[in-house]
């Protein structure tokens, strides 16, 4: 259970970081035209639970907030959910994760925090910046070390520029390396499948009229690095808006299937960094 608790989690933050995809587009004006700064609240329920599953039942909530910055992106991230397993008593599982990401795709810096029943049993604390040929990431917390990763490997908001730019271009497929710094796998082979766009159908409570876009369903399949050949550890699709917003998404996990709603999302304003 609770290898699949963190498969979740990561994938929610691959999810959800796909409303960076433009924040890597080049100019300000760019920028700005493309993304839409919000935050939002979602919550989740199982749909589909197969006999004999480990995993019955499951709920939860998550509070997201992704804000422009005058040097970069900055996401947060709170998440509950409550899994129920066929035996014992439910897990109270809580999450939280902040990322700062700038507009070259050069830095990443990420804070993550999970706690189980109240109390917190993980804490990863580390930033990644691409050099030369590498991608170098240096972990603060639980302990100092350092690692390198290839060079073409991508941060969530960089990947999410690239598979948008391939949606726009009528591309169905993708496959990329992923470092987003969550939990026991950080960095994935991320294999995508892209829809033709579709016309938005959710009823979030969405006074901005930002979750109203178009949308092309991305159907994920996360394999970890150096374990691929294991098949993917998390499987999901996340409706994700030309103009940033995701509007649902869903996980499967196999034995269960897991879906995400929005339910309320505002618009939030763009910060003033004066004279470009």
């Amino acid at each position: 259970m609770k290898r699949r608790q963190r498969s979740f989690k990561g994938a929610l933050i691959f999810c959800l970081g796909l409303s960076g995809c433009a924040a890597q587009a080049g100019n300000v004006s760019g920028i700005n035209d493309a993304m839409v700064p919000h935050v939002a609240e979602y919550h989740f329920k199982m749909t589909h639970a197969e006999q004999g599953s480990s995993i019955v039942d499951a709920s939860g909530v998550l509070g997201y907030r992704f804000e422009k910055m005058c040097d970069g992106w900055v996401t947060e991230m709170q998440q509950i959910m409550i899994l129920q397993g066929s035996e014992g008593t439910p897990i109270n599982s809580a999450y939280s994760m902040t990322q700062w990401e700038d507009f070259d795709g050069t830095e990443y810096r990420f804070r993550m925090r999970d706690y189980l029943d109240g109390t917190k049993v993980d804490e990863i604390v580390g930033k990644a910046v691409r050099e030369d040929d590498v991608v170098r990431v240096s972990y603060e917390v639980p302990v100092e070390v350092e690692e390198e990763l290839p060079g073409d490997t991508m941060f969530p908001t960089q990947h999410s520029r690239a598979l948008l730019e391939r949606a726009k271009a009528g591309d169905k497929f993708a496959n990329d390396l992923v470092f987003d710094g969550s939990g026991d796998a950080p960095t994935n082979r991320v294999a995508v499948v892209i829809s033709p766009r579709k016309e938005a159908a959710n009823t979030a409570e969405d006074p901005d009229e930002i979750a109203r876009t178009t949308f092309h369903r991305m159907n994920l399949a996360f394999y970890p690095l150096g374990a691929a050949e294991n098949g993917p550890s998390t499987e999901m699709a996340v409706d994700f808006a030309t103009n940033g917003v995701a509007q649902a998404m869903r996980f499967d996990y196999g034995s269960f299937e897991v879906l995400g709603t929005l339910d309320k999302i505002n618009r939030l304003p763009l910060p003033d960094c004066g004279p470009q």
